[in-house]
């Protein structure tokens, strides 16, 4: 299965707003590749609707009534719960771009010193885990360590 970086952030910040603006902020100052790392109520509704009326979406859980919810999507898979971020950080042989993602999540929650996030519920995110699972990965991709691991000011 693997091993997983998961942040679970704090219930008041449980909110479509705030975890679209939190997206937008992973790319535009932490340098994330994707517009999703934490799962918004819309993006759970795009998976579902894709799951109920998309040829390749129809083939995916085959044995589940249709249609699927984005309700019971993010109560039965880890890595779709709602306000939450998940990303396999062994096993998985991600690429650098993708790997990007959780660089990004972890300089956020260095930056922010943890403050948006509910620590007892989260593992794996500091900086130095995640850099362990993905510096040869950066390195061999010819990514400037120094500069990837940087915070913003």
């Amino acid at each position: 299965m693997g091993t997983y970086m998961t942040v679970v952030l704090k219930k008041q910040y449980q909110n479509e707003a705030f975890i679209a603006a939190l997206n937008d902020d992973l790319i535009a100052i932490y340098g994330a590749e994707t517009g999703v790392a934490f799962n918004t109520w819309a993006y759970l509704q795009e998976e579902a609707d894709f799951m109920n009326t998309d040829p390749e979406g129809l083939r995916q859980l085959p044995d589940w009534k249709r249609p699927i919810s984005k309700e019971q999507l993010s109560k039965n898979f880890f890595w779709l719960r709602f306000g939450e971020f998940a990303f396999k950080l062994s096993g998985g042989g991600s690429t650098a771009a993708e790997a990007q993602q959780a660089v990004a999540v972890s300089k956020w929650i260095a930056h922010t010193n943890a403050r948006y996030i509910d620590k007892n519920k989260s593992e794996k995110f500091t900086t130095a885990i995640v850099a362990s699972y993905f510096n040869a990965v950066f390195k061999e991709a010819g990514y400037d360590l120094k500069i990837l691991w940087q915070l913003p000011q």
